[in-house]
């Protein structure tokens, strides 16, 4: 290909206002938390909720249950009837309660005087558990018993869950995020000014990493019609792009650890191991494996990406009797790790299968996730370390 076009493209208009999008201040990019649920789930709590010091007062509350007669339910919903317009209508403007996490739900609103319930279950990039939407189905029928009811399945792209029991007299809705900004965008001048600027945020936060725009889209098909042949190029070298990126990023992770004043004391006893290995379902898996060369052999940290990004502590199974007489108070005997049936933690925790994730999408690592790797890594290795002495005085005192 003429390298001409691709010098053409970078230097054009189009590409100059696309990437602007990307140059512009991202609050949730910031902080790590694009794609976190979590997060996510406590904002819409909070701008749902009337009585939170916003300002839209029952604004955005009542656009969104205006929304839900528009909103697709799931198809194969055999025994479920759409929610009646008149329950809706009667449900606005009137008092909410809102709840986070009621019965493993991600938000629930009770409309008591109206007898309504809505229950949100907020999927960013993560799949489903087993059951899951079946079983709120479940609760929600139980619960409140007498009261319209129904689940709305919240996802980037409006997606169909893949759980629901298609015999529950709960329906289930689909809503996407880009239906949510649009329903905050008209309403956001009529915060009071601290939220006015966050409600923005999130709300480009939405459109440039979960949705897209009419603009952005616009832009993006300017650059195709004029520039087809780079625009090409880019995408069929995006895997590379992002592959040598991550692998560039373990580099500099495993620099920062040898490096950080935090990992001084250790700093000449630290020993790793890498490997990376290009992927079709994941584009690249890397593998950085931490130790201190006076560990009982066996017995490592590991940070990680394949899908996602993570650290957790490990020994493998031929090595689990050696490494147990070392750091008894750390049970690594019963907590086998998801997926790798010969490799068991080695921790106190017993939450790491989540909380071994530092970032769910690892393909979106960059280098603002080296620092919470690091500090990862860091507090597995202390752990370990007091546990080792710990065994240490308990034998020294036998």
């Amino acid at each position: 290909m003429n390298l001409s076009k691709l010098e053409k493209l970078f230097f054009s208009d189009e590409f100059s206002a696309v990437d602007a999008y990307s140059l512009k201040f991202d609050l949730f990019k910031m902080m790590g938390v694009r794609s976190k649920e979590l997060i996510h789930s406590n904002i819409l709590a909070c701008l749902l909720d009337p009585s939170y010091p916003h300002g839209l007062n029952h604004l955005f509350l009542n656009s969104f249950i205006k929304a839900v007669p528009g909103l697709k339910m799931v198809g194969k919903q055999q025994d479920a009837e759409p929610l009646p317009l008149s329950t809706l209508i009667a449900a606005t403007n009137q008092d909410a309660k809102v709840y986070r996490e009621q019965d493993n739900i991600d938000l629930v609103i009770e409309f008591a005087s109206s007898r309504l319930v809505l229950a949100i279950e907020n999927k960013i990039w993560a799949g489903e558990q087993s059951r899951q939407i079946e079983r709120y189905q479940e609760t929600l029928a139980s619960r409140y018993n007498g009261y319209k009811a129904a689940m709305i399945f919240l996802t980037p792209d409006g997606r169909a869950p893949e759980t629901i029991n298609p015999h529950s007299s709960i329906p289930v809705y689909c809503m996407s995020y880009g239906r949510l900004a649009y329903l905050l965008k008209p309403l956001k001048e009529q915060a009071n000014d601290a939220a006015l600027h966050f409600i923005e945020q999130f709300i480009n936060h939405i459109e440039v990493y979960m949705a897209g725009n009419d603009e952005l889209k616009e832009l993006c098909w300017q650059l195709f019609d004029k520039h087809e042949d780079a625009y090409e190029q880019l995408v069929k070298y995006h895997d590379y792009c992002i592959g040598r990126r991550i692998k560039d990023i373990f580099g500099e992770l495993e620099q920062k650890l040898r490096k950080s004043p935090a990992m001084s004391q250790w700093s000449s006893k630290l020993e790793t191991t890498s490997s990376f290995e290009d992927d079709k379902k994941w584009i690249v898996k890397c593998d950085l494996d931490i130790r201190l060369d006076d560990w009982p052999e066996g017995l490592w940290v590991k940070v990680y990406k394949h899908y996602w990004f993570g650290v957790y502590p490990y020994v493998d199974e031929e090595s689990k009797d050696n490494v147990i007489p070392h750091v008894p108070s750390l049970d690594c005997r019963t907590s086998n790790i998801p997926n790798r049936s010969n490799r068991y933690y080695v921790s106190h925790r017993v939450n790491l299968d989540k909380e071994r994730a530092i970032l769910k999408d690892g393909n979106k690592l960059s280098n603002t996730n080296i620092n919470a790797a690091v500090n990862r890594v860091l507090e597995h290795i202390e752990e370990i370390e007091a546990a080792r002495m710990a065994s240490s005085t308990d034998q020294a005192s036998n």
